[in-house]
């Protein structure tokens, strides 16, 4: 059964009280919050944390999870809920914009919606958002995540939920524990979003799944799964893909670290039932103290618990999926930033200076590779070594890191995402291609980074000027950016199932045969488009 709920309006942020246009016949209540957005004089009602699964504990830990029984009393969905379970955030540059601030728990999966105010009378487009992380960490009370400019400045419902992570949310040890709790998760909040999104003055026929990073991996892994494809229409996959060496691994490995996890947990006595039983009693900070201690050797962009073929929500291998044309045609649209891998430079335990330029030779260049590809040829690592410090845009001393951040990004992130788009274009969906290359003013990270992996998400979701506090320095150009952007993502969600963006942000349902193939940086000093992502 489907919860239902009656809106009550705390009159806070001096909003005015919504349009009745819900039915009367609703029971259940939710009490509502208000936020004025960064400029002009719309707002947003905001109902967070609403809880839509049964909190996963006892003998629901690394199981499917179950949905939230009907409230009775007014729900008040004034604050977000608690974050899941994750490691402590490793220090970074930038890494703040991703500190959780909120408790953690295992009760932890609510998800929040943000509806602009007043409500336009047409139904609006929903856009539901799924943070990234690695699948190991983040949560949508990241200031960075908010939906709440994104709705106001565009008039769509901007929608967010948690998801369990680590070894809560994706140890695989069939049949006792599936796997991929995290992703049954995520389409269970999917489909409540779905059924409700009429009481929140949504049209479930526009509703549009977009995600960063392991986000965005788990929207294609939603894309390739006909369990999630009933419940949305278009999607976005900004920096992930499914198909990632990183976004899932196999059936096999999958057991094998659950069974160590097990072990250094002391669980090692019986069969896989009294595995599994053993963990569900351990304290979760235990699992999650020795969730990176089962990788048998260090990797550089190793993520221990994920994603994995479970013959249920995935057939398959994703790539495999992806090459056999799995799932409908979805309209797409994809794209990455200009220094995808710098961010992954700076923590890779290089052993030398980054931020010394001349320190950095033909060296420690091989290094890297053999870092991402171990056990692959040395003729192999000279000829990629060799293509990318010639072929750079960097001359000098500097060579040698931009090609290090190049092949990083290429390896787990770009060539990925490429894979993805042009798979699916083949197979018949429209697919549409960003290149984000403007560095925000208010990245604290060294200019040599460029523009890194996640620096995006403040134009995608307008939280350019709510993240950062006193040190942010955006710019008027900067905002106008964040506008636009914020106006193709709506607008692809607008289009739905015959989603177009073409020259035109004024009319972005132009025949299609008008835009040419390729993609376009989006950047502050020209006027630039997304346009169609071509299989050549």
């Amino acid at each position: 059964q489907t919860n239902t709920f009656l809106l009550l309006l705390n009159l806070a942020c001096f909003c005015l009280a919504p349009s009745p246009s819900l039915p009367s016949s609703y029971t259940s209540a939710v009490w509502t919050s208000c936020f004025s957005p960064l400029s002009g004089s719309s707002t947003v009602t905001a109902f967070l944390g609403i809880p839509y699964a049964e909190p996963p504990v006892g003998a629901l830990r690394f199981q499917k999870p179950l949905p939230h029984k009907p409230w009775s009393h007014v729900l008040e969905a004034t604050s977000f809920g608690n974050a899941c379970h994750q490691p402590q955030l490793i220090d970074y540059p930038d890494a703040e914009m991703f500190s959780v601030k909120t408790p953690q728990s295992e009760d932890c999966l609510f998800l929040n919606v943000w509806v602009p105010h007043p409500r336009p009378r047409r139904p609006m487009p929903v856009l539901v958002w799924i943070h990234g992380g690695g699948f190991y960490m983040g949560a949508t009370s990241v200031e960075l995540h908010s939906g709440r400019f994104l709705a106001a400045t565009e008039n769509v419902i901007v929608a967010s939920m948690n998801y369990r992570l680590g070894p809560l949310g994706f140890l695989s040890l069939p049949p006792d524990a599936p796997g991929n709790a995290g992703l049954w998760d995520q389409r269970l909040a999917l489909r409540w979003l779905w059924k409700n999104a009429a009481a929140f003055g949504g049209d479930p026929a526009h509703l549009m799944l977009f995600g960063q990073s392991a986000g965005a991996a788990a929207v294609g892994l939603h894309v390739l799964s006909p369990k999630s494809q009933p419940f949305f229409t278009s999607a976005t996959l900004q920096s992930g893909s499914p198909t990632a060496p990183w976004a899932w691994t196999s059936l096999e490995v999958a057991k094998e670290r659950g069974q160590t996890l097990g072990r250094l947990l002391g669980c090692t006595d019986g069969n896989t039932t009294t595995l599994v039983g053993c963990l569900q009693q351990k304290e979760p900070r235990e699992l999650i103290k020795f969730e990176f201690s089962v990788l048998q050797k260090p990797d550089l962009m190793g993520m221990p618990f994920v994603p994995t073929p479970d013959g249920d929500f995935l057939s398959d291998a994703p790539p495999r999926l992806l090459k056999a044309r799995h799932g409908r045609p979805t309209p797409l649209l994809t794209g990455t930033t200009a220094n995808e891998g710098s961010y992954l430079l700076s923590g890779a335990g290089t052993g030398f200076n980054l931020e010394n330029a001349s320190s950095i030779g033909w060296d420690q260049l091989l290094h890297v590779v053999r870092l991402i590809a171990p056990g692959a040829p040395e003729e192999a690592i000279q000829a990629v070594a060799r293509r990318y410090s010639q072929d750079g845009e960097r001359q000098g001393e500097a060579q040698y890191r931009w090609a290090m951040d190049q092949i990083i990004g290429d390896n787990f992130i770009v060539c990925p995402v490429a894979e993805v788009a042009r798979k699916k274009a083949e197979a018949g969906s429209l697919v549409y291609a960003y290149y984000f290359t403007h560095r925000s003013s208010s990245l604290s990270s060294p200019e040599w980074m460029g523009v890194p992996h996640s620096s995006d998400l403040l134009f995608t979701l307008g939280t350019l000027a709510s993240v950062g506090g006193t040190n942010n320095t955006h710019t008027e150009a900067e905002a106008g950016l964040s506008r636009r952007v914020m106006r193709y993502w709506a607008e692809f969600a607008r289009s739905g199932p015959r989603a177009t963006l073409c020259p035109g942000v004024h009319n972005l349902q132009e025949d299609p045969a008008q835009c040419h193939g390729g993609r376009l940086p989006l950047k502050t000093r020209s006027y630039s488009w997304l346009k169609p992502f071509t299989s050549s």
